[in-house]
């Protein structure tokens, strides 16, 4: 979202100094070595978080917002941009280099030009251009094709990926045991809804969604390669990623978050359903387990303050969409997309723009704090800006990835099965969100979902390069 100008002469100075060395430095770095700057994105992405709903006193803003102001967008989303022209130009330069994830790119293209028609028509009415590219629009989603190709033009061989596996589990170990110390020695995450905004007496682990995926995603490596036959593992390492699996799952479990608890569910049953027939019993007997542990932890830390007249865990769950609650869908959570829908009259095919908003109740929606240009659905908030055309478009993309897994998922082995796998179980878990979240204006969450989109490709990718070193070694043999 736009914020004020910056007022500092002290860091309006420092950001145009960063602009100006740190953008052509990566524009260099995109050509010789683009794995650098994916992993540094990784990093940020991974170690900081990025909400501050919740928050009683937020600060004046975090590393994805800085440069603000100055530039209208943060340095970030710049160096992004930068990077994204790079990995163009590096592959129009290499015909012969890594695809660019070919099923994407159609969607890549109509997306673009439906934003490309709302800058358009958005000058033309007089909307400023800084408004028609608000974070709060679909912006967001060319950021997350922008890192989607980047990522796979970065990792190509066995050591990048072997790289990227390692990153994901040991980063994700690390943050967890900075949440696991600040939520059990201290209050726990600063950004608590529940406690600061709905008087709730709780604490919780991780408030953004992104810090939950981060902690699924490395809890799902961790599984696979407990459970997948074929993988040799020693003691050391298997008590190692039975901690992790026990840490993460902690992490989403007692971040008491309806939506990341239900995707890392269907990342487990994906993983269930992976799984040959003897396994599978081991693994239901655990999951079961931990299952149990998990919801009586989430009922009596959250939900119980959601029930009343003594419902279970299922009527806690459903509390604020049950068709049960008096009033109909008013009082219920689907009102904010029953709002939108009303105020879509004559808008229906292309949306209100970028820039559109939409009317409500004030009172019912006070969460809004007068902000109209979004709603709890990430599907909902693509028909509220871009219409019918924009969720098509997205809604194809998403098939198109399925369709690409399934299709060379059985080829796979090895590392390029477990990324593969890994990235469809990252997408199951962001279905919750973008049924029910804000997915599409936050900046680090459309990246990450770029992540899951990529990994399957660069699974593919990974497995033609070790097809490729195969087939130069036996010829050079051959003439020995």
């Amino acid at each position: 979202m736009i914020t004020p100008p910056l007022t500092s002469p002290t860091e309006v100075m420092i950001n145009m100094i960063a602009a100006c060395f740190l953008i052509p430095f990566v524009f260099a770095f995109v050509f010789k070595a683009p794995k650098y700057v994916a992993f540094g994105f990784l990093a940020v992405l991974f170690i900081f978080a990025d909400s501050t709903w919740g928050q009683l006193n937020t600060d004046s803003g975090n590393i994805y917002s800085r440069g603000v102001g100055l530039f209208y967008f943060s340095l970030l989303n710049i160096v992004l941009v930068i990077a994204g022209v790079g990995v163009l130009i590096r592959r129009l330069a290499n015909p012969q280099g890594p695809q660019l994830a070919p099923p994407m790119n159609k969607y890549f293209l109509a997306f673009f030009f439906v934003m490309l028609g709302h800058v358009v028509i958005g000058l033309m009415v007089g909307i400023e251009l800084d408004v028609i590219l608000n974070l709060a629009g679909m912006i967001n989603v060319i950021n997350m094709f922008a890192f989607m190709y980047l990522l796979i033009l970065a990792f190509e061989n066995d050591k990048d990926t072997t790289t990227l596996l390692f990153m994901i589990i040991f980063v994700a170990v690390g943050r967890g045991i900075f949440g696991a110390v600040r939520y059990f020695l201290f209050e726990g995450d600063t950004s608590n809804p529940y406690r600061n905004f709905e008087g709730l007496d709780i604490k919780i682990f991780f408030f953004d969604i992104s810090d939950n995926f981060v902690a699924a995603l490395a809890a799902f490596c961790a599984a696979w390669l407990l459970t997948t036959p074929g993988i040799k593992l020693n003691i050391y390492t298997r008590i190692f990623l039975i901690g992790v699996v026990v840490l993460e799952v902690a992490a989403v479990a007692l971040s008491f978050r309806r939506s990341s608890l239900i995707g890392i569910g269907l990342m487990f049953a994906f993983l269930f359903f992976r799984l040959p027939g003897k396994r599978k019993i081991f693994f239901a007997c655990a999951a079961a387990l931990a299952l149990s542990i998990v919801a009586t932890t989430f009922f009596e830390q959250r939900l119980q303050f959601n029930t009343t007249q003594g419902g279970g865990i299922l009527s806690s769950l459903i509390y604020d969409i049950s068709p049960s609650r008096s009033g109909g869908i008013k009082n219920s959570r689907f009102y904010e997309l029953y709002a939108a829908a009303q105020s879509m009259d004559g808008h229906w095919l292309f949306g209100r723009g970028t820039w559109g908003t939409f009317t409500g109740d004030r009172e019912r929606l006070a969460f809004h704090e007068g902000n109209w240009g979004f709603v709890h659905s990430g599907f909902g908030h693509l028909i509220l800006k871009g219409g019918i055309v924009g969720v098509m478009i997205f809604i194809g993309m998403l098939a198109s990835y399925v369709a690409f897994y399934l299709r060379y998922r059985k080829h796979l082995y090895g590392k390029a099965a477990l990324l593969s796998d890994a990235g469809f179980a990252g997408f199951l878990f962001w279905i919750p969100t973008f049924l029910i979240g804000t997915p599409i204006i936050e900046f680090r969450t459309m990246l990450l979902f770029g992540l899951t989109m990529a990994m399957p490709f660069i699974a593919v990718g990974l497995q033609n390069y070790q097809v490729r070193t195969y087939i130069m070694r036996t010829q050079q043999y051959a003439t020995a």
